[in-house]
Parts: C-alpha cells; sequence; structure tokens
C-alpha cells in the first residue's frame, strides 16, 4: 500500500504543476483574445496527456451506476412496484397503528397518529430516504403533529398499549437509495446482497424488507402481547399477526393477485416471502444515476470544478478513503473497525448499549458467535447521495460531511472517538486505514466538495411510476406519513365507503 500511495502522490504533484503551467499559458490565451479574465472556480477541468484521472478510475474499478440486478424470483414488475410502494407507506405494518389496537386503547383509530409506524416513516423521500436524526426514532418517536417526520418526531414516546417507553433504534438511519446495488463483501453489485450496518441480512432487499416489522422498537412496539408475557415475542407471532392484516384487506388482496398473477388466487395464498418481494421490488428502483460524478468517471472531465477534481484526487489518494471507497458504489462492502464513539451519554442518557456496556459493538451483534473478534466493527457505508444522509457514521456522531471527514484526518484518535486501549481490551485493532491523514482545511472542503458530486435526484420510474411522491391514500384507509390529517373520519379511503373522502 506504502509503494502504491508513493506512486500516486507523485502522479498527483504532477498533475498539479501541470494544471499549475496550463492555467497559465490557457489565462494569456483566453486574454489576448478576450481581453479579459474570470477567476471563479466554477468551469471545467483540462487532464493532463495520460490522464491520471483515468489512472484513479481504472485502479479503483470506478463506473456508474450499472442496470440493476434483478434476483431470478422478483424480476422487474410494474404492478409488483406500485404494490411495494403502497405498502412502504402504509403504517398497518406498524404494529400499534392497528385501527382496532387504537380504539380498544381509546383513541380515534383514524386520527391519532402518535405511534404510527411505515416503513417511509424512517425513510422519507424529503430525507434522501432516511430520516435526518441522529438515531433513528422507530416506534418510539410519536407524530403528534400532521408533518411530524424525521427530526420533528417527540422521543421518546410511550406504547400506546403498555404505556412503557420505547425510546430509539440506537443506530443512524440508512437511506435506502441505491440498495439495489449493495455488494456482498465485493464491490459488485449483487441482488443477494448485504444489508444492515452489521450485516446481519445477507440475503438482499426482499429479506430485509421484512424484518423490521418485528423488530419492537424499529416497528412492532407493543401490540403482539408483550404486554402480557413482559417477554420478547416471537418473530413468527408477528409475522403472521401482520400477514393476517394484510389478508384482510380486500384492496391489497386484488392488488397481490395482479402482483403475482401465477402464484396467488385466494387471500390465503399471500405470504410473508411475497409481502417482503413487493416492497423490495420498490425499494430496487430508488436508484440515482447521472450524477456529475458517474458523468466524470463516464469519461466527461468538464464536469468538475477544479476544487471538485482535487478533491477527486485526494480522495483516493492522500486522504485514503479509496481504499473502502471504491467500485460503482463508492464502497467495497467490507467491514472495518474504525473505532468511531457512540456518545451515547449525551443523547439516550443512561441506555445501557446494545453491548450493554454503553455502545455498540456493530457485526458482533449480528452472530456473536461467529463474529466474536469484529467487535466495533460496522460495514463500508456508500458515498452516494451523502450530503443529503447527516448526519453519518453508525451512531451520528458527525453532523457534517466536513466533521467526518475530520474524524478520518486525526485517525480516530479524538475525544470522542474509540480509544486504541478500548479497542485492545475487546480484543480488536484499528483498520489500518485510520490513521493520521495531515489533511489540511482547504484539502478537507476539496474532499467534501467531490462527494457532494454524487448526488443526483431519484431516476423517473419505469412506465411513469412515480416513485417519491408520498400516495394520498394507502389501502389501510391510515394515513401514510407526513400526510395531512383531512376533515371527516377515516377510514381515509376513495371507494364511497363510510368515512371521510379524499381528492
Amino acid at each position: 500500500m506504502e509503494a502504491r500511495n508513493a506512486s500516486r502522490a507523485g502522479s498527483l504533484r504532477f498533475l498539479t504543476v501541470w494544471s499549475s503551467m496550463s492555467a497559465m499559458v490557457l489565462s494569456v490565451l483566453f486574454l489576448a483574445s478576450a481581453g479579459c479574465g474570470d477567476d471563479e472556480d466554477d468551469g471545467g477541468t483540462t487532464p493532463p496527456a495520460g490522464d491520471v484521472y483515468q489512472d484513479i478510475i481504472d485502479e479503483f474499478a470506478l463506473s456508474p451506476l450499472p442496470a440493476i440486478p434483478y434476483p431470478a424470483n422478483n424480476l422487474f414488475n410494474a404492478e409488483r412496484i406500485s404494490l411495494g410502494k403502497l405498502l412502504f407507506f402504509d403504517p398497518i405494518l406498524g404494529g400499534e397503528s392497528a385501527p382496532w389496537i387504537k380504539s380498544e386503547m381509546g383513541v380515534d383509530p383514524y386520527r391519532y397518529r402518535a405511534n404510527d409506524m411505515a416503513c417511509a416513516t424512517c425513510h422519507f423521500p424529503s430525507f434522501a430516504f432516511a430520516d435526518g436524526r441522529r438515531l433513528g426514532a422507530g416506534v418510539g418517536g410519536a407524530q403528534f403533529d400532521d408533518m411530524d417526520i424525521g427530526p420533528t418526531r417527540v422521543v421518546p414516546a410511550p406504547s400506546t398499549i403498555t404505556g412503557a417507553d420505547l425510546g430509539r433504534v440506537p443506530r443512524n438511519t440508512p437511506t435506502v437509495l441505491n440498495t439495489a446495488f449493495n455488494g456482498s463483501e465485493s464491490i459488485h453489485p449483487t441482488a443477494k446482497s448485504t444489508q444492515f450496518m452489521d450485516g446481519r441480512v445477507t440475503g438482499g432487499l426482499e429479506e430485509q424488507a421484512v424484518l423490521p416489522i418485528t423488530s419492537r422498537d424499529e416497528m412492532a412496539g407493543d401490540a403482539y402481547g408483550r404486554e402480557l408475557t413482559g417477554e420478547t415475542v416471537a418473530a413468527e407471532v408477528i409475522q403472521d399477526s401482520v400477514m393476517a392484516r394484510i389478508r384482510a384487506i380486500p384492496e391489497y388482496v386484488d392488488r397481490f393477485r395482479q402482483a403475482f398473477a401465477s402464484e396467488i388466487r385466494t387471500a390465503e395464498d399471500i405470504e410473508l416471502e411475497h409481502l417482503g418481494r413487493a416492497i423490495a421490488a420498490y425499494e430496487r428502483e430508488l436508484i440515482t444515476p447521472n450524477s456529475r460524478y458517474d458523468q466524470f468517471v463516464a469519461g466527461d472531465r468538464s464536469v468538475f470544478s477544479e476544487t471538485e477534481a482535487e478533491g477527486f484526487e485526494l480522495f483516493f489518494g492522500k486522504g485514503l478513503c479509496g481504499d473502502c471507497h471504491s467500485g460503482p458504489m463508492l464502497s467495497d462492502y467490507t467491514f472495518r473497525i474504525q473505532g468511531v464513539g457512540d456518545d451515547y451519554d449525551s443523547i439516550l442518557p443512561g441506555f445501557e448499549g446494545k453491548n450493554g456496556e454503553g455502545g455498540d459493538w456493530g457485526r458482533f451483534h449480528a452472530d456473536p458467535e461467529a463474529f466474536a473478534d469484529q467487535k466495533f466493527s460496522f460495514r463500508t457505508l456508500t458515498v452516494r447521495n451523502v450530503e443529503l444522509t447527516a448526519p453519518f457514521f453508525h451512531s451520528g456522531s458527525a453532523g457534517t460531511l466536513h466533521e467526518a471527514v475530520e474524524f478520518y484526518n486525526r485517525g480516530g484518535l479524538g475525544q470522542n472517538d474509540i480509544s486504541t486501549a478500548d479497542l485492545t481490551a475487546a480484543g480488536v485493532v484499528r483498520d489500518p486505514s485510520i490513521r493520521p491523514l495531515g489533511l489540511t482545511e482547504h484539502e478537507i472542503d476539496a474532499i467534501v466538495a467531490f462527494m457532494k458530486t454524487t448526488t443526483a435526484p431519484v431516476q423517473q420510474g419505469p412506465l411513469g411510476i412515480d416513485l417519491t411522491t408520498v400516495p394520498y391514500r394507502v389501502p389501510s384507509g391510515l394515513l401514510p406519513p407526513g400526510m395531512p390529517t383531512p376533515a371527516g373520519r377515516g377510514p381515509f379511503l376513495m371507494d364511497g365507503s363510510d368515512g371521510a373522502t379524499l381528492h
């Protein structure tokens, strides 16, 4: 690695000298022809002979986003995508959202929304399909006002059923965008990808989609008997209950029939795996191709300013970012021990931590036996659209991109970072790429400027499917997150049934 970095540094110094000389020559020519000049840094770059940019692109296997890898049992299907979107935004998947549960607790089953929980509650379009919070709120983040979403949700909130404090989900919420291209400890996108920061899912989006509904903190709450047993409810019990809800909604039955025409004829045919495949079909289309970064690595060097091009070189050079962030998703999907602090004391006073000692052991929690030597290890996250998904790291400890780069610049040796002694005590070693880098403030700013070039909007859905607008209604008659409560009483449907009509 040292030899590679020395060679790369030499190339970059050559580029810097060349760029300076080229800039002077071009300035003279421009002044001679136009009689005036402009020093603003918003023009494109002109690579020297040999194109060191291409050398970096080749070395780190950089490329625009490829075609979506579909699993054999979940190929592109427009009706399935539309169904998945409705399920993604429908609070009926949340344990305490069910109208009959609210009625039993003496609250309006459609207008009381405090503990409503849909997938989109934590993965909301206006927050780049994350939630903008340091730690996810889950079902313990109440929505007392129509538009309480993301950072404005009230936390902690008690269970509507038991009154018990549901607290926060003790990890930062990752974006759903481009998860279609996740790898599996590899830069290569695969349908059977690794999901979650601790890698506890290795079977792709279909497997991931059905797990949060079984988690008390994320979506289940106390709706499945915990108030009677005082113990964790088996996942199968929760899954069966959720599927019974879906089968009891006529519109969902019809939509599942259409989306899985060769597999489903009656409500009883709808299984948990169909739910996962439908939600995954929607999530898989949430991609953001054709960023300026994509255009740059595809060959159009004019789309970067000089600062952004400098940041590109630093990112893959002095900054050592490319040691983990490479390939089409700018992630190698491996697990690294960086030593990012949790700082739960300041945001969750008294929280015992996922490890029982006030912190989070990351990959270890996915399988304590298999990953006993990977405490504090987390999956490398993508850099794509990163400016839209603050705060950063598993604990949300970096509020800005500048702060995130500063962590790497100090080599993870700050006051609130996990010390080398604490890592040693846990039997692990910090990743060798995490070491003091000596970046200047200008260089940090340049790296941040480069990372922002990966931002792009969600691609329009195939066949004109609207992927990002919150639906104004869902088949359960409950209200999707962020949707204002209309006048009248629920259920909020458009089929002429008793209740309010939406227009």
